[in-house]
């Protein structure tokens, strides 16, 4: 209801502003009433409007239950001109319910909830489907040639901690980030986090309280315990450089989980020029992680990373540009000496190979390799993308290095993405197929099947902003 109020609050200032201005210009076009400057700022601000329609479907082998979903939200923001570098903006987004097939029903042979379809809405209180609103953004920034900050609660980005913004809505971050541009290309990006608010979710809550909103996965001493509501830290720092350089660039993101762990996640890419129209792409990217302290927990069942646990990754990419289309092959290495972990409420991980509905994530000992293509059409307005990749995970039966229990798999993906222009610009439609197939010598027990492996996901989204 809060936000209700809140977008009536909105409406009321812009209307309220826009008549301010108005009533003045039209009596005294010369006046210096302050109210009369007020308003004309106020005026001066920028309103978007934000309407987006999600359907996906679930399709699991025959047996197990399949699953729909049929959401659209709209959400308002008010951002206002700078004065003197300052500015100040909020929003808020609300979604209503249209269609659910299975979706608070645990499949009758594995006991096991949905996992897609669920995340469009509320993670918290899956039966919600009357009230689903929530205040976003609201923040006081700053801005000059050179320097950005972020006060209160906004969009971050980096490679690892990001919005996900492929659901209904996105993670957004409460705390402070700042940016230094320098004139030779370097950019120093600095945040400190301390509450979030995940897609799937309605509450903003502190870091702590954020992990375990999705499948906690297996505890890798066997226990059933999990670390939902268990994980003590104060906040996430980040600490990312840039340097952007004609077709080169170059990053290295720090990330600090206090008490819990800290990784290191490094970039290289760029081009060379092969012919008149042809470049050949390369990519190096790799991480390196270590738990801090005990893990968010002395009790090693309760916590989200293992006392002493580490481990390392490295990625790469190869592939070639040409007029509009790209190929690039793609491979991912993660040791065996232990899990990558990131929770999957905080963002997704942007590895090379990595490919809608599924991440790697809670997991070691892996090799992917993967190939991608992505063409663009109609002026760049219509854009088609196909990817397969196959993943060789550590073994369904190590708790040590597989926390969810995913079999190897091949994994195939389609996305065709049309941009309106003209009277309808600002109007975004996809259509997204993702299909998932195991490949195990092994007969594999159902609960690690659906909603993994052997499954095929639709997902029709329109994205409308002005």
């Amino acid at each position: 209801m809060q936000l209700k109020a809140f977008l009536i609050a909105i409406l009321f200032l812009g209307a309220f502003g826009k008549g301010i201005a108005q009533h003045h210009e039209s009596t005294d076009a010369t006046s210096s009433d302050s109210s009369a400057m007020f308003g004309k700022v106020l005026n001066t601000g920028d309103f978007e409007f934000h309407l987006r329609s999600y359907f996906m479907h679930t399709n699991n082998v025959d047996g197990l239950l399949d699953y729909s979903a049929w959401g659209t939200g709209a959400g308002l923001g008010y951002f206002s001109p700078r004065w003197k570098g300052l500015g100040v903006g909020f929003s808020g987004f609300f979604v209503f319910r249209h269609l659910e097939n299975n979706l608070t029903i645990a499949d009758p042979k594995t006991g096991m909830g949905n996992r897609y379809e669920i995340t469009l809405f509320d993670v918290h209180h899956p039966e919600n489907n009357k009230d689903m609103d929530r205040l976003e953004e609201f923040f006081v920034s700053y801005a000059d040639k050179k320097f950005t900050a972020w006060f209160g609660r906004h969009h971050f980005e980096s490679p690892l901690l990001n919005a996900s913004d492929n659901r209904l809505r996105p993670n957004l971050f409460s705390g402070f980030s700042g940016t230094y541009t320098t004139n030779s290309g370097f950019k120093i990006s600095a945040a400190w986090l301390s509450h979030l608010i995940s897609r799937g979710s309605l509450e903003w809550v502190p870091v702590e309280e954020s992990l375990g909103f999705y499948s906690t996965g297996r505890n890798p001493d066997g226990s059933k315990e999990t670390y939902t509501h268990h994980v003590s830290s104060n906040g996430i720092g980040v600490l990312g450089f840039e340097y952007l350089k004609d077709k080169l660039q170059v990053q290295s993101w720090n990330y600090l989980a206090e008490g819990i762990f800290a990784t290191n996640f490094s970039e290289v890419t760029g081009t060379i020029a092969t012919g008149a129209s042809k470049e050949w792409l390369y990519g190096v990217q790799g991480f390196i992680q270590q738990a801090v302290g005990e893990g968010g927990n002395s009790n090693p069942s309760q916590a989200y990373t293992l006392p002493e646990e580490k481990t390392h990754g490295i990625g790469l990419k190869s592939g070639i540009h040409y007029g509009h289309s790209e190929l690039a092959l793609n491979f991912l290495y993660i040791s065996d000496q232990g899990r990558f972990l990131f929770p999957r409420e905080w963002g997704r991980e942007k590895f090379f190979v990595s490919m809608q509905r599924e991440r790697f994530e809670g997991m070691g000992g892996v090799r992917a390799l993967g190939i991608s293509y992505d063409k663009t059409f109609i002026h760049d307005k219509l854009k088609v993308s196909l990817g397969s990749s196959y993943v060789q995970t550590p073994g369904l039966e190590d708790l040590r290095l597989n926390k969810y229990g995913l079999p190897n798999y091949l994994h195939f993906i389609g996305l065709v993405d049309y941009r309106f222009d003209g009277y309808f610009k600002g109007l975004d439609l996809q259509l997204l197929v993702a299909h998932k197939n195991e490949d195990s010598a092994k007969v594999i027990p159902l609960e690690y099947v659906i909603n993994r492996v052997n499954m095929t996901n639709v997902n029709l989204i329109l994205d409308y902003r002005f």
